[in-house]
């Protein structure tokens, strides 16, 4: 078995077909169907145009579930409450590309999922401006928020792993 972290996903697949493999295998290979990526731009109009369905202060708790079959390959993703609202709000901006574990904020942007609060809490990013994140968030306090700012320099010390969708 493999981790999620030790695939190794396509750089610069256009639309159609792309191949990747797991590094720990070279002999196990997936091929899926990919959209061209989408520019960051794209992804933070996306994301703001859940406000309305998700407005400001609105409930969600976890009772919410929402179940991806795209975050993630080979693995139906079930999230609860913070997890599913990042992980819908991240399948509607990058449709088929897969998502991947890593531990370097240093490529942080819009769209990117954050784990933190000791593996607690998940937050999508919306925009990088220097060291601030600001970012979209459910169950937090049992309410939607948006453009919540966090500090890219806590992320060593408070943030435990981040869900990136940009090919390497």
């Amino acid at each position: 078995m493999y981790l999620l972290s030790d695939i190794k996903y396509p750089s610069g697949a256009a639309e159609g077909k792309a191949s990747f493999k797991c590094i720990g295998n070279p002999y196990e290979a997936y091929e899926m169907s990919f959209t061209s990526i989408p520019t960051e731009q794209e992804v933070y109009d996306i994301l703001i145009s859940f406000m309305p369905t998700y407005p400001e202060g609105m409930e969600f708790t976890n009772s919410e579930l929402y179940k991806s079959e795209r975050l993630f390959p080979d693995v139906y993703y079930t999230g609860k409450g913070c997890a599913a609202f990042t992980a819908e709000l991240s399948d509607a901006a990058f449709g088929e590309w897969p998502g991947r574990i890593t531990f370097d904020f240093s490529d942080i942007r819009a769209g990117d999922i954050i784990r933190l609060a000791d593996n607690q809490h998940s937050v999508i990013v919306l925009a990088v401006d220097g060291d601030t994140v600001t970012i979209a968030e459910a169950n937090y306090n049992g309410t939607v928020h948006w453009g919540r700012t966090l500090s890219l320099s806590n992320a060593a010390t408070e943030w435990n792993y981040m869900i990136t969708r940009y090919p390497i």
